[in-house]
């Protein structure tokens, strides 16, 4: 129901974003990528494109990742670059706020960087259910550097967290953090 209540607002936004991102560069501004879904299912991630380009099969580094363009930074900060996910969510293969899909590579990092019974916790807690749009870590995460240690550590906490004490309210105080973020960053840039 929220992804539908949202689509009029998300959808719109990220074909804003996706125009300028084309605009910038000439590139497609959509692009799919292989992520990790609920039971350890792989699924293609529409996503509006923010980096020069979408071969990469490794993390991103947050919104001020060197290989996004200039706009693509601005999408990334205020996470227009996710609202096309809401297609995602709508299909069922998402959902509003749960850990978000990674890549193979992010999965594959966070197994070398955790202890093997919190890496075993932490896949049951990002695999049991459908991945989302927002994520109490991805809240978080701004102020880390990122894929380093205490962010891969800070990332298992709080997955792990949210798979145990799923509720409604945290859901939604999940999503009211997100916007909160996303309008906080509109606010300054404007």
């Amino acid at each position: 129901m929220v992804a539908t209540a949202l689509s009029p607002v998300f959808v719109p936004t990220a074909a804003v974003g996706a125009s300028l991102m084309f605009l910038e560069d000439g590139h497609a501004p959509i692009f799919r990528q292989w992520r990790i879904g609920k039971d350890g299912i792989p699924f293609r991630l529409v996503h509006v494109r923010t980096m020069r380009d979408t071969r990469g099969t490794d993390a991103s580094r947050g919104s001020d990742d060197p290989r996004a363009t200039r706009r693509g930074k601005v999408l990334r900060k205020g996470t227009f670059d996710q609202f096309l996910e809401v297609y995602h969510v709508l299909r069922g293969d998402m959902a509003m706020a749960n850990p978000r899909p990674l890549l193979r590579f992010d999965r594959q990092l966070m197994k070398e960087v955790l202890p093997s019974s919190v890496y075993r916790e932490w896949d049951w807690a990002t695999t049991i259910g459908r991945p989302g749009m927002s994520s109490t870590f991805g809240n978080k995460s701004i102020g880390l550097e990122p894929q380093s240690e205490g962010f891969l550590l800070q990332r298992s906490e709080d997955d792990i967290e949210d798979a145990h004490c799923a509720s409604l309210e945290r859901d939604l105080r999940t999503l009211g953090d997100s916007a909160k973020i996303g309008w906080s960053y509109l606010s300054r840039a404007g």
